[in-house]
């Protein structure tokens, strides 16, 4: 557009020139002014066009003055040094007749020369110069090349050639037409009903490129509409995977929210090896079962587990089961005994560590050395704390007393290490569910003290109800003033000594008395100072009803018991004297032998 008004600006240039040449030449024709300029006749004509004798500028009353009354000679240019060389006519100025009348009279005070007549300047050739661009001779009218109206210099410029359209410029209006149709405003689009060129109905027609010339510096930009093509492809199958995902995942939340996920069937032929351990919930069970495989979620095992009232009954031990099975099945697998790797052993209570070791070697076929090799305590988890004493007594620092008795059923190929740490592990659950260590510290008792008097009650007692009122006796005598040098003087003792120097245990009417007052013996519980107090150590490994009864012990002043029948009914005193009373029934139920 800016190039469109640019060329009606030069046409109205070259419009506003012509029309002052025609002012002037009509001008000239009202003042006599005769165009014919410096050529023409035959003869040279003076500078100012006239035959005449030519008024001087300087000569207002036509009375010509020579050099002498300050005028100019007209002849040449030798009396005055300002025409010595060419001046060069413009034609900006009108000429005067030769008559001494001015060539024209416009009326305009801009071109008024007051009436004088221009000098002449002899008539000699007024530009000889020798170059072409000055030859006036063949000029009707001005010497100036420039000026030459026989031949125009500034023609109108032919109207530029029709230009590709650029859909660039595509403005969706009409006003092109007003602008001469130029074609740098043809959309070529559609227009109501008419088809611009290059266009049809298809799209482009051939030969043409939907691609417009660009204007640059003659370096074509690189078309990026094929990558950007392929771009847009990735990023949609890109969105289009996510959405599929995340559709996926959220139908797999909303099915297993309402639908319970399971496998179908007893499963594949690959088995794996599962443990059952004690006190373990029906959905902790479950929950390993998920782990291995086995089942595809614990919900779908409690499910079955509830529609099968025997499911309770499922025991703690290792099971070969099948993976990728039902609920069902696998709740079918665990009550059936034939999946069961039966390698139970049972401890009894009160046994000694070394009993202990020759059981699970005859079970497990692991060699005794071993397990007295790995019966460290404190490696095998029990804490610090626990072989803390009050009365300042140093702690037998050893395994016994720790092996819970329990029945267990351990994994194939175990150790000795493992073999002993689970079971220890066991007493440290079930004493610190009971508070054991809590409790004990209520009564002013260290926990092992209170351990250790729960592993002479378990040695002692053959009733249950009978071990809260044994521990009431051992404390009474211990920590209790009043009982001579505070001796338990027990013969569970003696026989935990013979025990675990290899020798076989005896029977209390049997033990002699030097091996009650053995000095070489650290569990001696008879003579005072050495045997004061409780033993340095546990004498036994007892179970939950000992120890429940040695953190809570029956309220009397006992201080004697023994054991009055074959049926181990204790008989408990105050005093000597009752003491040899129980003393008596035991005699006489064939218990004991003697007398008090």
């Amino acid at each position: 557009m800016i190039d469109d008004l640019n060329l009606e600006f030069e046409d109205h240039d070259r419009g506003r020139g012509r029309r002052r040449r025609t002012e002037r030449d009509d001008r000239a024709a009202t003042t006599g002014f005769d165009p014919g300029g410096w050529a023409g006749s035959a003869g040279r004509q003076s500078a100012w066009g006239g035959a005449g004798e030519a008024r001087q500028p300087w000569d207002r009353d036509g009375g010509g003055r020579g050099p002498e009354t300050g005028g100019y000679d007209t002849g040449g240019y030798g009396r005055d040094r300002r025409y010595e060389a060419p001046r060069y006519d413009t034609g900006g100025q009108a000429r005067h007749e030769a008559g001494g009348a001015p060539r024209y009279d416009t009326g305009d005070p801009r071109y008024d020369t007051g009436g004088q007549p221009r000098h002449d300047t002899g008539g000699q050739p007024r530009y000889d110069t020798g170059d072409p661009r000055y030859d006036t001779s063949g000029q009707p009218r001005y010497g100036d090349p420039r000026y030459d109206q026989s031949q125009r210099r500034y023609q109108p410029e032919p109207p530029p050639p029709p230009r590709d359209y650029d859909p660039r410029y595509d403005t969706g209006s009409r006003a092109y037409g007003r602008l001469g149709a130029d074609d740098r405003y043809d959309t070529g689009a559609q227009r109501r009903g008419f088809i611009e060129e290059g266009y049809e109905d298809g799209g482009l027609l051939p030969g043409y490129d939907d691609e417009p010339p660009r204007r640059g510096r003659g370096k074509t930009k690189k078309k990026r509409g094929r990558g950007r093509s392929f771009l847009a492809l990735f990023m949609t199958l890109l969105l289009l995977g996510a959405l599929g995902g995340g559709a996926y995942l959220a139908y797999d939340k909303v099915a297993n929210y309402f639908l319970t996920p399971d496998y179908d069937g007893t499963g594949t032929a690959e088995t794996v090896q599962i443990e059952v351990k004690q006190g373990q919930t029906l959905g902790e069970i479950g929950n390993t079962l998920v782990k291995v495989d086995v089942v595809k979620s614990y919900k779908a095992f409690l499910e079955a587990a509830d529609k099968n009232k025997n499911a309770v009954n499922i025991q703690p031990g290792f099971y070969t089961m099948h993976k990728r099975m039902s609920g069902q099945a696998a709740v079918l697998a665990l009550l059936d005994t034939k999946n069961r790797n039966v390698k139970g052993i049972t401890i009894p209570e009160g046994m000694i560590a070394i009993q202990i070791y020759d059981l699970l070697s005859q079970k497990l076929n692991i060699p005794v050395a071993d397990f007295k090799k790995a019966a460290d305590p404190k490696k095998l988890g029990v804490p610090d704390w626990w072989f803390t004493r009050g009365d300042k007594k140093k702690a037998a620092g050893g395994i016994e007393g720790f092996l819970f008795p329990a029945t267990y059923e351990f994994p194939p190929n175990a150790t000795a290490a493992q073999v002993l740490k689970t079971m220890i592990d066991h007493f440290l659950t079930v004493t610190g569910d009971m508070k054991f260590a809590e409790n004990a510290q209520k009564l002013d008792i260290s926990p092992y003290e209170a351990l250790v008097a729960a592993s002479i009650a378990q040695a002692e007692v053959v009733k249950a109800a009978d071990y809260p009122k044994v521990a009431r006796v051992l404390y009474n005598r211990v920590y209790k003033a009043g009982f001579p040098c505070a001796c338990l003087q027990i013969d569970s003792a003696v026989n935990y000594w013979l025990r675990s120097t290899g020798k076989v245990p005896k029977d209390s009417r049997d033990i002699l008395r030097g091996e009650q007052h053995n000095p070489n013996d650290p569990y001696n519980t008879f003579d005072a100072p050495k045997g004061s107090g409780m033993p340095i150590g546990p004498i036994s490994n007892p179970g939950e009803l000992a120890l429940r009864g040695a953190m809570a012990p029956a309220a009397g002043n006992w201080v004697y018991f023994m054991t009055i029948d074959k049926a181990g009914t204790m008989g408990y005193a105050t005093s000597w004297e009752g003491h040899c009373a129980n003393y008596a029934k035991a005699v006489q139920n064939g218990v004991l032998s003697g007398h008090c």
